[in-house]
């Protein structure tokens, strides 16, 4: 790999601020440089450079599906190419389109998420979900006034930084710690939450979620996930068993004898959401099993992440 390559994926392993959205976006753009970094002989070059690289990035953030479906799809266009310079066209065809539908997908999620916005609803969320950030800026632009809670979400404090965001938008924005959210959402008329993926196994989410989905569906309150098409997981990729792991952020100098156990991201089961909004509308979450079985995980990659 490409030293230059081997750091923007360093970079991207660091980066535990950035939503899914976000880190997507990184990554195509690395793809897209990868391929160029140095001659390619052929369109079999490209495509290992792809997997090389991409395998890379899906392990730096193994819970964002975004990523897996990013490497999936390009694997897939390289079955048409012939030569090298056909296959670079389609990787920049590729990743360019896929920005792209990151943007338009983002917008479509936000003005459905409108009808669901009451004038000066009080919302709850957790995290700095990009697209959760769009939709609510998106409602204060077409005059809702939302009131949002913003959970701190530690051990990073990502949520602290969503608030801001909020606020300097005009949102009115309140900061909660997360002990208090599950309390909080009785006093809401809404949860929006993020997603790093949904697969047949649940919503991967900041960890927190769980427990508010649980408040939620104890106090009768709606939850959704905003979640575009890029977040489905395709069947056949293996989670990791424990998600990453964040000890030094909660206790960088812990006493001997105590081990801390923590992680970015928790599981939902998909019965306790209300829906799921992407950019096709709003969806059950008993419907979603058919959508998850229309894409399907290309061989090589299958092989690569199963080393």
């Amino acid at each position: 790999m490409d030293p230059f390559i081997a750091r923007s994926v360093a970079e991207v392993a660091a980066d535990t601020v950035s939503g899914a959205v976000e880190i997507a976006q990184k990554c195509a753009g690395i793809l897209a440089r990868a391929v160029r970094s140095r001659p390619m002989a052929d369109h079999a070059d490209v495509q290992r450079e792809i997997l090389t690289v991409g395998r890379a990035l899906i392990r730096s953030h193994p819970t964002m599906a975004p990523l897996v479906n990013l490497v999936n799809g390009l694997l897939w266009r390289l079955e048409e190419a012939t030569d090298s310079e056909t296959a670079l066209r389609f990787v920049d065809e590729t990743t360019n389109d896929f920005r792209r539908r990151l943007h338009v997908h983002e917008a479509a999620i936000a003005e459905t998420t409108l009808r669901l916005i009451g004038e000066e609803a009080v919302i709850l969320t957790i995290g700095r979900s990009t697209t959760v950030r769009a939709a609510l800026r998106h409602a204060q632009r077409a005059g809702r006034r939302p009131r949002v809670i913003c959970t701190e979400s530690r051990p990073i404090g990502e949520g602290r930084m969503l608030a801001g965001e909020l606020a300097a938008s005009g949102v009115h924005t309140t900061l909660i710690t997360d002990a208090s959210a599950a309390t909080q959402v009785a006093q809401c008329h809404l949860v929006l939450v993020g997603a790093d993926l949904i697969g047949s196994e649940g919503l991967i989410n900041r960890v927190g979620t769980y427990p508010l989905a649980l408040a939620a569906h104890a106090m009768n309150v709606p939850f959704y996930t905003l979640c575009s098409s890029e977040k489905l997981l395709p069947p056949g990729y293996r989670l990791p068993q424990q998600f990453p792991m964040v000890p030094h952020q909660v206790w960088s100098d812990v006493p001997p004898g105590i081990t801390v156990h923590t992680a970015y991201a928790d599981r939902t089961p998909l019965d306790l959401l209300t829906g799921i909004i992407s950019e096709r509308g709003i969806s059950p979450p008993a419907g979603i099993e058919a959508w998850l079985a229309a894409t399907h995980l290309h061989p090589l990659l299958q092989a690569e992440l199963d080393e």
